[in-house]
């Protein structure tokens, strides 16, 4: 997707112009041409003000490579409350929602270091299924100056960076956003590696158990950088040792090969969402953290719905 501009003449230039006009017509025809030149200028600023007020509702096509960044998080987005139509247009058009009865939606971050309020913004906005993108609030102020700089990074690359969003709310309340975003130090994906298949929502750390068995390929995957964000796999399996030998669990595979499973009890957890999930879209993939613990070596951590 790209970032479409449209170049206009700015609202000062559009008045200085009609104010130039309204002087020449007075000279020219005196008191009446006064009085037509004021209503002009009249016309001219209450259309400026209109048309300044609707863009904030209409939607802009996005031609930025949309660049997905980490998820491993929850951040809660700010002045909700001054885009309540735009934030309504993207829930009515919305076709799925969570157990919570939150909508589902993708978020796209858009810095802005000419904001005269703030050199720091961070705007977020939020993409409809066409392709369109509608401002529905900012980060807090702390938070945007942390991530500005990555976004910035990104947009010198024609990059676009971009989340899953929840929506909250409607009926009597107003709508407010969460966002599924990593920390800034975590923040950039290895995209050729994650490409575009969809993962499971990722809400809350999980541990992955047996890893020291699979160190040479936790090495090979991290390259010596840690820690790293990875896409895995999640394929049933069963239990081959231990007090539930034979039960059902989930293995875990990076790059198509074998790093560990879950536990029992996690596996009992998971293995239906991980079947659904499969359902839905071919593969029942997740995001995972590989950390360096040091003695313990190379950990990995999942990241998946609460």
């Amino acid at each position: 997707m790209t970032m479409q501009q449209r170049t206009e003449p700015s609202p000062a230039a559009v008045l200085i112009a009609v104010a130039v006009l309204a002087l020449v017509l007075t000279v020219a025809f005196g008191p009446l041409g006064f009085v037509i030149g004021l209503a002009l200028f009249g016309l001219m600023f209450i259309g400026t003000k209109n048309r300044a007020t609707s863009e904030q509702v209409v939607p802009t096509r996005t031609r930025t490579r949309i660049r997905r960044l980490s998820t491993a998080g929850r951040v809660a987005i700010v002045g909700e409350s001054h885009y309540q139509d735009a934030i309504s247009e993207v829930a009515r058009h919305a076709s799925a929602r969570y157990l919570d009865d939150a909508i589902p939606a993708t978020a796209v971050l858009v810095p802005e270091s000419a904001n005269r309020h703030d050199e720091h913004a961070v705007r977020v906005d939020l993409l409809r299924g066409d392709g369109s993108a509608i401002t529905a609030g900012y980060l807090r102020g702390d938070q945007a100056a942390d991530y500005q700089p990555l976004l910035l990074e990104l947009a010198r690359r024609g990059e676009v960076g971009s989340c899953p969003a929840r929506i909250m709310g409607g009926g009597q309340r107003h709508y407010g956003v969460h966002l599924h975003l990593g920390v800034p130090r975590l923040l950039l994906l290895d995209h050729e590696a994650l490409g575009t298949a969809p993962t499971m929502p990722a809400e809350q750390q999980v541990t992955v158990i047996g890893e020291e068995a699979h160190q040479h390929v936790l090495h090979r995957v991290v390259n010596g950088r840690t820690p790293v964000h990875v896409i895995a796999e999640l394929r049933d399996c069963r239990i081959s040792h231990g007090t539930h030998v034979g039960e059902h669990t989930l293995e875990v595979l990076l790059e198509g090969e074998l790093i560990g499973q879950l536990s029992y009890a996690m596996g009992l957890r998971y293995c239906d969402m991980a079947q659904e999930w499969r359902a839905r879209t071919g593969r029942a993939l997740c995001e995972a953290v590989i950390t360096n613990e040091g003695t313990r070596g190379l950990q990995a951590k999942l990241l998946l719905p609460k």
